[in-house]
């Protein structure tokens, strides 16, 4: 069985009606969790949006790629309104999923909107390196998102959130394999592919959301997520993970982004010290995933 058709196989919507929402209301949602959560749906739910503006591309007709993207952006659509439903059984008023994520693409930053422009160059100029880079990015944006699924089933008190996290966690990592293993396949014995990919994520890497959210709200939510010297270990760990790739030992994008929203955060999340950046950096801890 081909590698896309295994993922195609075991595809679906996160199965969340066997979850006990009794349960999820006895033990509630704190605060933080709340912000967290209204987060992940949204940044879940642009999911659609990327995958459209993505497909318009011709790079995107190669049917692997397409039907990837269509599984992908199936699943982590419905992350989003999974997310949503645990906060509404839980108590918290607000929008459906449709209608927020709409309104946070419609209040989209100028950010987002140059990057759906550069993308759409990249791919018409120089095709190949762009799907390289398209699966570059997306494993180590896949690699961040499971840890702060894992994050919060670690710290969560709320059973069924633990659960539901699980199950999305579960889709996240086999995002992230086919994402990775299709990266190491473009990168390898291609010094060209290898050096794109490492100038874009040393001069742009932010975590994902940063086009729809501002810097200062995706700063504070990974950092609230990972705080003080935690920001450190996550990033270091997936640094370490993207080495495994061909030509990117060394890549310290993570940590560089890591170490520049250090003042933008309140004084409760800042690290104590700031890690050499190029040189050593913190052990990889809890880091797992």
């Amino acid at each position: 069985m081909s590698d896309i058709a295994q993922h195609v196989a075991v595809s679906d919507r996160v199965d969340i009606e066997d979850l006990d929402w009794d349960l999820a209301r006895k033990h509630g949602l704190t605060d933080q969790e709340v912000e967290s959560l209204k987060f992940f749906a949204d940044i879940e739910s642009q999911t659609v949006y990327y995958f459209l503006e993505v497909a318009k591309l011709q790079v995107a007709r190669d049917p692997d790629l397409l039907t990837f993207l269509t599984m992908w952006n199936y699943e982590e659509y419905f992350h989003s309104h999974a997310i949503t439903r645990l906060m509404e059984e839980c108590g918290v008023k607000l929008e459906s999923a449709t209608e927020r994520s709409t309104q946070v693409r419609k209040n989209a930053r100028l950010k987002a909107k140059l990057e759906d422009f550069a993308q759409t160059m990249m791919a018409k100029v120089v095709p190949q390196r762009f799907v390289a880079l398209w699966m570059f990015w997306g494993a180590l944006q896949e690699c961040l998102t499971m840890q702060a699924y894992e994050e919060v089933i670690r710290s969560t008190k709320n059973p069924v959130l633990a659960e539901l996290f699980r199950r999305i966690a579960k889709q996240e990592r086999r995002h992230f394999a086919y994402y990775f293993n299709q990266a190491r396949d473009r990168l390898a014995d291609n010094k060209g592919n290898q050096t794109f990919c490492r100038f874009i994520a040393k001069h742009f890497y932010a975590p994902v959301g940063s086009g729809v959210k501002t810097d200062a709200q995706s700063a504070e939510l990974v950092a609230r997520l990972f705080p003080n010297e935690r920001i450190f270990e996550v990033m270091s760990y997936i640094e370490r993970r993207m080495a495994q790739l061909p030509g990117m030992a060394g890549l310290d994008a993570c940590t560089r982004w890591a170490a520049k929203i250090q003042p933008m955060l309140p004084a409760d999340l800042r690290a104590a010290s700031v890690p050499q950046i190029g040189g050593s950096k913190p052990s990889g801890g809890r880091a797992a995933a």
